[in-house]
């Protein structure tokens, strides 16, 4: 099994959200080689260090194939107040049901009163 992604500059890229709107995540993968079972995408977010959200959404099981697959999670709404706003650190990663990590990244997010804070 063998996930590619387009995820390499991501970890000094920050993405900015205003407080309380609603969003989803959206990305897009190939399998390559083997089919992969039981596929989840994982979802760590961290602020000041610790660890203050996990994420698990399945995915679903994949054969490979020439074009891209593309996964949407659910809606959610970004939290809202003045003690949630700053900067959150995102760890993301596909596993398996035999806990294999397939791919992973780490990216930035503000969250901020305003879009044009």
């Amino acid at each position: 099994m063998d996930l590619t992604g387009n995820h390499s500059p991501l970890k000094k890229q920050n993405f900015t959200l205003k407080e309380g709107v609603d969003y989803r995540v959206k990305i897009h993968f190939k399998v390559n080689r083997d089919i992969v079972s039981g596929l989840k995408y994982v979802h760590l977010t961290y602020r000041k260090g610790l660890r203050v959200d996990k994420a698990v959404y399945m995915v679903g099981s994949y054969g490979p194939r020439v074009e891209e697959h593309e996964f949407l999670t659910p809606v959610e709404e970004a939290p809202k107040g003045m003690l949630v706003r700053g900067g959150y650190h995102i760890k993301s990663y596909f596993t398996d049901d035999d806990k294999t990590d397939h791919l992973s990244w780490e990216w930035n997010l503000q969250i901020k009163k305003d879009w044009d804070e």
